[in-house]
């Protein structure tokens, strides 16, 4: 893993863009995070793809990525502004993106607008959060909202809803940082109106490959969800990892680059 830069969006946005590995071989692989995540959480997975020249973006307000201290500026909508205004910079050419959870939902509203032409050659979706608009319960959004302001609270979260495999005590505390490393209103806008946005009509203009990835004890994104309302919305594959939740990329990250993997191999081919 090369070391990570930081790419001035807006006066109030900078990316934080982590490459691993030389662009010598295309599709480039363009890695976004779920909520409460970084650049850092695909480590795992790269690690064993180390052939294909990787990039994981944090997105504004995580990890080293700043953002503007404003409530709604934290729509699925912006944070897709954000990668497409970042992309002409990575000086890359053909390139896959591989969304997990929320970063799922965003990289299904970029591949359905489609600004980038034949450049984008495919789309993994790992626990995706579905296209459609999701409404959490009261009681249950005001969890969600306040789950990263204390190590002590992300640390519940990670260990008893968001995995099923038992993680090692380095990628708890990588994922604890992260969790609540995040400002206060990237934290607070997924729970609160990111995942209540439609942008299913965009989901179904996708026209490359697809390949969905879900977890088999996910509580979060399940199967059934995944079969019904981003199946139902997007044309592709769904493959299921056993026994895994929904923190694909540090539970499983070795089944999910082989994943990748093989959906390179039909894409080249």
């Amino acid at each position: 893993m090369l070391n990570s830069k930081l790419y001035t969006i807006s006066p109030s946005t900078s990316l934080e863009v982590t490459p691993s590995n030389l662009p010598t071989i295309t599709p480039s692989l363009i890695f976004l995070h779920f909520w409460g995540g970084s650049s850092r959480t695909y480590s795992q997975v790269i690690s064993h793809l180390p052939a294909h020249h990787s990039i994981s973006i944090s997105f504004r307000g995580w990890g080293q990525s700043t953002g503007p201290q404003e409530p709604a500026a934290y729509s699925i909508y912006a944070l897709a502004s954000d990668i497409e205004s970042l992309i002409p910079s990575l000086n890359i050419a053909d390139f896959i993106l591989i969304g997990h959870s929320m970063g799922g939902k965003v990289a299904q509203l970029l591949a359905g607008r489609n600004i980038f032409g034949s450049r984008l050659k495919g789309v993994v979706l790992l626990a995706p959060a579905p296209p459609t608009p999701f409404q959490l319960p009261e009681e249950m959004g005001e969890q969600q909202r306040t789950a990263f302001c204390t190590a002590e609270s992300a640390e519940f979260v990670v260990r008893n809803v968001l995995t099923a495999r038992p993680l090692a005590d380095e990628t708890v505390k990588m994922l604890v940082e992260d969790m609540v490393r995040g400002n206060r209103y990237a934290r607070e806008a997924w729970p609160g109106y990111g995942m209540r946005e439609d942008v299913s009509g965009d989901a179904r203009r996708i026209s490359v490959p697809v390949l969905v990835v879900g977890g088999e004890r996910d509580r979060v994104e399940t199967v059934e969800r995944l079969e019904c309302e981003v199946m139902g919305n997007v044309k592709g594959e769904l493959v299921i990892v056993e026994r895994a939740g929904h923190l694909l990329p540090v539970e499983a990250p070795e089944a999910v680059a082989g994943f990748i993997e093989g959906f390179i191999r039909k894409l080249v081919a």
